[in-house]
């Protein structure tokens, strides 16, 4: 059975300018992602309330996990799970205000993602773990960082930042997730390059599993 994180599909509408954010979007749940964050940094309260609501009739339909970046409030309103940075709302404040949600928190060092999963997150993002042009403030995390985090907490981990299908087998099992951005949503047949990413994930993981 596939992990609910395994494929973690991260939108940016930039990527696919001929193609609607729905559209995009469905495409890559057809091709096998297992769960979808919207990210919508330059939108406005509205424009982002809209696209969560279209979004979440898409994962709704599929049985998809559908996360909202950063704002709380859409978050609320569509009944999604939410991604906070650090510099977001704090972690204890929004398990307050929900409860019952997948709630994810970036994180950079052991003691954030000590501190994140003592506070209740249910995954942690951990990256950036490659050179990556969609997120220009990204700081990278050095390979030892993510190897005392993976050993630090027991909740899944879902790796970020510049993941493609040739640097997959590098992270081996310290991740138990892919975030992925452009390598999904910057292809012209988004259905098929998600799918064969996914066969790609499968294949490293089923490697590493022989190996132990």
């Amino acid at each position: 059975m596939d992990s609910e994180y395994l494929i973690y599909a991260v939108t940016d509408r930039r990527l696919h300018p001929h193609l609607s954010l729905a559209d995009a979007v469905e495409a890559s749940i057809k091709g096998g992602a297992t769960i979808v964050q919207l990210r919508e940094k330059d939108s406005s309260g509205k424009a982002f309330l809209e696209s969560a609501i279209a979004l979440k009739d898409i994962t709704a339909r599929y049985d998809i996990p559908l996360i909202i970046n950063d704002r709380i409030d859409i978050a609320l309103l569509v009944d999604a799970g939410l991604h906070i940075g650090q510099d977001d709302i704090p972690l204890t404040e929004a398990r307050r205000l929900l409860p019952e949600a997948t709630i994810g928190v970036s994180v950079s060092t052991v003691e954030q993602a000590v501190a994140a999963e003592r506070e209740g997150a249910d995954y942690l993002g951990v990256g950036s773990l490659f050179p990556t042009a969609t997120k220009q403030d990204a700081t990278f995390m050095a390979r030892a960082t993510l190897e005392e985090i993976r050993k630090a907490v027991h909740i899944p981990l879902v790796g970020i930042g510049g993941i493609t299908e040739t640097n997959i087998s590098t992270l081996s099992s310290l991740v138990d997730g892919y975030a992925v951005v452009s390598a999904l949503f910057a292809s012209e047949d988004i259905q098929r390059t998600t799918k064969k990413f996914k066969q790609t994930v499968k294949q490293v993981r089923q490697s590493v599993s022989d190996r132990v």
